[in-house]
């Protein structure tokens, strides 16, 4: 039985709570209930009338349910401009009534969170700190600040129990006032609120890449009786940014505040290895305005506007526990393969009392379906597609969500076990394309390629194409064509007129299968090779004595006493079968004549495109030959691409899209290029960076590279030339790395496009690119 490993980590589910502007009162429940839910401090705050801002703030906090806490036809709007994120408990409020007793919460709440830590050696030394829970006047003017940073719960009837009174008694906490004049003390940053057990035990996950916000602790300077300010100020702390409210109409009440919260943003910096690094000072307001209310203070200003939140300033980090790993067990059959996996070491509590609350058990598997070219684990960052994943996934329509390189599935907190099924690659192929409304299908050529790429093993075992001698022995016989073993070898080991630089001498230390080390590869173990993996049958020339006419039969039906598939008169072939030798044909799975030279030419772009991206494992899927039609702007369009490849873009959470056109010797003409570039152009630019691969055996003509230069712009390099030159050594661009002064290996994408760009594009290169073989 294959086994697994799967590295989990538990995390809360994110909510984006949605109301409409103005509403101060939905701002005020927001964070209060944010406060009752573990991880509930992590939760933005969105404007349901905004709709860009809110579509920007539910993509950037990669947000699991918007939840409305707005009129009921705002709610509709809601649910039905977000059906990638569907309520994975269905319908109704979070805090739910059972049987008549007390109500319940659909999400992990700090009720689970102080049930599980009492039992842990720490909370012994959380009392010891000395818990703090704070109030203060309804009219004070700083009451939606100090509700901010101090906290509070919603009333017990609407959560089914008195959250504060349960903190109180568990943790001994003592209960302070602020009066309406009075200054904020700098002992209370000493000392566990109601916002710490809301993000207690949770950190920052490795999967989503930090950004340059995530330092910067400070001060955000605002208006506290705009909601604006505190929306903002609440949705910057919600991405794991330390900031503490700073109204200058009151900043006598800061006195006391601002140099101890100075000094623990200091602390802060220093833990990350920013010792010299300057508080952040946030603000809608203007930089000078900022500089002037904290003067002589060391701080760097942080403007904010709208384009704070386009995903490239705030990294908004994925909030978990710690991971564990358990060994999951691989079953289900061939059409579709399933994990199975224990949810072990469960960092909060799993009593049956808590059957109601859901979480997200997010989950990657490694060393799972290595090498499977049908099915896979690794999905594409596309939350849109969230529904199909989990129909195909998990069986459940609302259970799953797609994370950066990761998967979620949402689980209750007394679930043991979990399972997923594995994806079709050919289904998430088809879904991908829809989305540049694309109708695809794989064509005959692909299943070819499919059933080539298996019979050699993977596309590893399609390095022998790389030997020009192999190429050249396919190309020169045809299907019904026989050959023997010496010519054959000869054919392997002869220079190839045509590109003086390939021969097999380039190439004798090719692995294509497992050798001792230091023997060199010969022509012969080539040609052994390939009729192993059922490329070349064995068989015999033989003739007949009744038609005379000669014919080829295979090993495994030569007999003495044969049949002559010509005449059908049968003839003693013993004779013959003493005084021959053996003669080998192509194998029927290369096809016709024009089938195999498409296929070579492919298989060895994947072969090496296999070896220059998937480095780290980051490899998502690929398709074959897929035949396309669709409707844009230009018109009805029929096309075929021979393959598509997507793979995960680093230090992003897009996913690159190749689309490839191949040839052996033939002429990549421009209507080819044209209908990529279409496709390529229809894909969603937020999802997904398209790139066109053009391939060919042979040098490119001008006329060729003029094309493939004019899909490129001042903004964006995204073609992708590759020759026999790139594809035949192990390191794509080894042979011209000196010529050209190429720097890297070409391991991603954006790096294989930088590098044509070099070798083609400018003026300098583009007559060294044509006289490099």
């Amino acid at each position: 039985m294959d086994t697994a490993r799967v590295d989990i980590c538990y995390r809360p589910l994110r909510l984006a709570w949605a109301i409409r502007s103005g509403d101060i009162e939905g701002f005020r429940r927001a964070v209060r209930l944010s406060y009752a839910l573990w991880g509930g401090r992590f939760n933005p705050i969105v404007f349901a009338d905004r709709d860009e801002e809110m579509r920007q703030l539910v993509e950037l906090f990669r947000v699991d349910v918007v939840w409305p806490l707005c009129d009921e036809a705002t709610a509709k709007q809601l649910e039905a401009g977000f059906l990638h994120l569907r309520n994975p408990f269905f319908h109704g409020p979070l805090f739910v009534e059972e049987h008549g007793k007390a109500k319940r919460s659909r999400l992990l709440d700090v009720f689970n969170a102080f049930t599980h830590l009492r039992e842990k050696p720490e909370w012994q030394q959380i009392k010891e700190s000395g818990v703090r829970l704070y109030r203060w006047h309804p009219t004070d003017p700083l009451t939606d600040v100090l509700l901010v940073q101090f906290g509070d719960y919603p009333a017990a009837d609407e959560v089914g129990r008195d959250l504060r009174q349960t903190l109180i008694e568990a943790a001994e906490a003592t209960e302070h006032t602020f009066e309406e004049s009075s200054a904020i003390s700098g002992e209370a940053l000493n000392h566990a609120s109601i916002p710490y057990f809301s993000g207690y035990g949770l950190e920052r996950h490795y999967s989503v890449e930090a950004g340059w916000g995530w330092q910067t602790a400070g001060f955000f300077l605002g208006d506290a009786g705009n909601l604006d300010d505190l929306v903002c100020h609440w949705n910057l702390r919600a991405a794991n940014i330390p900031l503490w409210f700073v109204d200058p109409r009151h900043l006598g009440r800061y006195a006391e505040l601002i140099p101890a919260w100075e000094e623990t943003s200091r602390q802060l910096l220093s833990s990350r290895r920013d010792p010299e690094g300057a508080v952040g000072l946030w603000s809608r307001r203007a930089p000078e305005e900022v500089l002037s209310v904290f003067q002589g203070m060391r701080a760097a200003v942080k403007p904010v506007s709208d384009g704070i939140w386009n995903g490239l300033n705030v990294r908004v980090p994925m909030m978990c526990f710690e991971s564990v790993s358990t060994l999951g067990v691989l079953g289900g059959d061939e059409r579709r393969p399933r994990i199975s996996f224990a949810l072990p070491e469960k960092p909060f509590s799993a009593d049956f009392w808590f059957h109601t609350q859901h979480l997200v058990a997010s989950v990657r598997f490694f060393s799972a379906l290595i090498r499977n070219e049908y099915h896979t684990f690794d999905l594409p960052y596309v939350p849109e597609l969230n529904e199909f994943y989990a129909r195909e996934m998990c069986g459940e329509y609302n259970k799953l969500r797609v994370e950066p390189k990761r998967i979620g599935l949402v689980i209750d907190a007394c679930d043991s076990d979990a399972w997923l099924s594995a994806l079709q690659v050919s289904d998430l192929t088809e879904r991908v394309l829809e989305m540049a409304k694309c109708r695809s299908k794989i064509g005959p050529a692909g299943l070819i390629l499919r059933q080539l790429v298996k019979r050699v093993g993977g596309l590893q075992g399609a390095r022998a194409f790389k030997i020009p001698g192999v190429r050249r022995l396919i190309r020169a016989h045809g299907t019904t064509s026989t050959f023997t073993r010496k010519g054959a070898v000869q054919l392997i080991a002869n220079r190839d007129l045509d590109a003086p630089s390939a021969s097999f001498g380039n190439i004798d230390d090719l692995f294509i299968e497992g050798k001792r080390v230091g023997k060199e590869l010969t022509p012969g173990d080539v040609f052994g090779h390939l009729v192993a993996k059922g490329l070349f049958r064995i068989g015999a020339k033989l003739l007949c004595p009744v038609c005379r006419l000669p014919s080829w039969v295979a090993l495994d039906a030569l007999k003495q006493q044969l049949v002559c598939e010509l005449c059908g008169e049968g003839y003693d072939a013993t004779r013959q079968l003493v005084d021959s030798q053996w003669h080998y044909r192509r194998s029927g799975l290369l096809g016709h004549q024009t089938d195999a030279q498409g296929a070579i030419p492919v298989a060895l772009a994947l072969q090496q495109l296999d070896t220059c991206l998937d480095r780290a494992g980051s490899r998502c899927f690929y398709s074959p030959s897929l035949e396309l039609e669709f409707e844009d702007q230009e018109g009805h369009c029929r096309c075929e691409v021979d393959f598509l490849w997507a793979t995960e873009q680093p230090f992003t959470e897009r996913t690159a899209i190749l689309l490839a056109e191949c040839k052996d010797l033939g002429a990549i003409d421009a209507a080819d290029i044209d209908h990529l570039r279409r496709v390529a152009d229809a894909l969603p630019t937020n999802r997904f960076d398209a790139y066109v691969l053009l391939v060919k055996l042979a040098p490119f003509t001008p006329e060729e590279i003029e094309n493939a230069r004019k899909l490129n712009s001042d903004r964006r390099q995204r073609v992708i030339l590759l020759t026999h030159r790139e594809l035949e050594p192990y390191q794509v661009y080894a042979r011209i790395r000196e010529q050209f002064h190429l720097r890297g290996y070409g391991s991603t994408p954006d790096d294989l496009a930088q590098m044509t760009a070099t070798i083609y594009f400018s003026p300098s290169s583009a007559t060294r690119a044509s006289q490099i073989p």
